[in-house]
């Protein structure tokens, strides 16, 4: 089932009359830029659309791909609209033809806002997902547009890059001309002698579901975002962020023997940072006098005031101050400093932790993670090596370090030889724990 003629003519002259009501200033404001060539969001509240028409919200529900593309359509007509009443008075404007909708503010409700990684049955659902990005890509020339000549009737057709299948171009069967050629000869017009004329810019992230949202003994679960245009490096690695999409499955092309293995993606329509919301400490005269407070109760014994704040630190695990302690300490921090010959020194330590299974280690690393805002968890359980945390694509991923705060490496370590080469005498089998904190910005 798709949207028929009168559906789409009845979406668009209602979005256009939405935003030439609610944002004509932001319109005019895109109209006033100088490129042309740029790409231009302009930011929709759901709620308030679907207040103006309950209808448009049921269409956009059940076809989201579809019902995007109409906005994007009436948002151009709408900033004609608004270009030519202004043009008068305001010589400088400019009609911009990369104009894109993007959705936000979905109801908070289980159908549209997920805290957790989506599942098949939400394919082609448009869906608000929180999580961390814990990834990124680098930013790809994607070619999203080819255009055929017929070699019989000399009819011009595109043909759009398919996104199920990693953006394969799946040559057409026949032409495509309404006057009924059935040609099955084509010339692709941007081909080896020549440079592809329809590219936009494309960026792949991963996100991991927030460790504090889940419930204990659950493994956070990973999904990739598709990035396009404007939305391209709108976060990084590390950010807590706010993805609006819709969520879609894609697979390699078909191959003889060879086995087709499906994975689930998020389009995304928009992207929120949540950083500023997570990340920002507000301390008031109460906090503060408390503070001063309790300094000045231990003030003649500033360790027990230090011993007092360890035992709160982790409480599902007993004793261990020592641990506690370095843990502290790797949390607060420390002060960078840049010595005579200009060299920055980091002011943030390490921590490392080896010991036998189930002596709190895990514990330790899931208590920092939770009370830090911007950290990520990863596990690599089984692995021998810490390049667990990279894929198989290593040439296509990005991961700046400048911003991951927090990363587990839990793995079991042997030791197969000794320094001279002979045979392995013995075997340990450890658990090692990495607490990394690196400086962002």
């Amino acid at each position: 089932m798709v949207l028929g003629a009168d559906q789409v003519n009845l979406i668009g002259q209602v979005f256009e009359s939405y935003v030439l009501e609610h944002h004509r200033d932001d319109i005019l404001g895109i109209l006033r830029e100088a490129d042309d060539e740029a790409h231009y969001p302009v930011v929709v509240d759901a709620l308030t659309l679907f207040e103006t028409n309950m209808e448009i919200g049921e269409y956009f529900n059940a076809f989201p791909s579809e019902v995007l593309t109409v906005f994007d359509s009436a948002l151009r007509r709408a900033a004609l609209a608004v270009l030519q009443d202004a043009a008068v008075g305001s010589p400088h404007l400019s009609l911009k033809q990369n104009l894109h909708a993007r959705v936000s503010g979905l109801p908070v409700c289980p159908e549209l806002t997920r805290e957790h990684i989506p599942k098949a049955r939400d394919v082609g659902h448009f869906l608000s997902v929180t999580g961390t990005v814990i990834r990124t890509s680098l930013v790809k020339v994607l070619e999203f547009e080819r255009s055929y000549i017929c070699n019989k009737c000399k009819h011009v057709f595109a043909v759009k890059a398919d996104f199920e299948q990693y953006y394969a171009f799946c040559r057409p069967s026949a032409c495509l001309n309404e006057e009924g050629c059935n040609s099955t000869k084509f010339t692709c017009l941007s081909g080896a002698t020549s440079s592809p004329a329809c590219c936009r810019d494309y960026q792949e992230i991963k996100i991991q579901e927030q460790v504090q949202r889940l419930s204990v003994g659950s493994i956070p679960r990973c999904m990739v975002v598709a990035l396009e245009d404007d939305l391209v490096d709108s976060c990084k690695s590390g950010d807590d962020i706010t993805v609006y999409g819709v969520v879609m499955q894609r697979w390699k092309p078909f191959h003889e023997g060879a086995r087709c293995d499906l994975e689930l993606v998020l389009k995304a329509n928009y992207v929120k940072v949540n950083n500023e919301q997570l990340s920002g400490v507000v301390i008031d005269e109460e906090v503060r006098k408390e503070f001063e407070d309790f300094w000045e109760k231990h003030r003649d014994d500033p360790l027990a005031g230090r011993n007092e704040i360890l035992a709160s630190l982790c409480p599902q695990v007993f004793g261990l101050y020592l641990v506690k302690l370095a843990v502290a300490m790797v949390l607060a921090g420390g002060v960078q400093r840049t010595d005579a010959t200009g060299t920055r020194i980091r002011g943030e330590s390490h921590l490392l932790l080896v010991g036998d299974p189930g002596t709190g280690k895990s514990q330790f690393l899931k208590y920092a993670v939770k009370i830090t805002p911007r950290s990520v968890l990863t596990a690599g359980i089984g692995s021998t090596s810490a390049a667990a945390e990279l894929e198989h694509d290593v040439e296509h991923v990005l991961l700046r370090a400048g911003n991951l705060l927090k990363n587990k490496f839990d793995f079991p370590f042997k030791s197969l030889t000794n320094r001279f080469g002979g045979k392995p005498k013995r075997t340990f089998w450890l658990n090692i724990t990495f607490l990394f904190c690196v400086r962002t910005g």
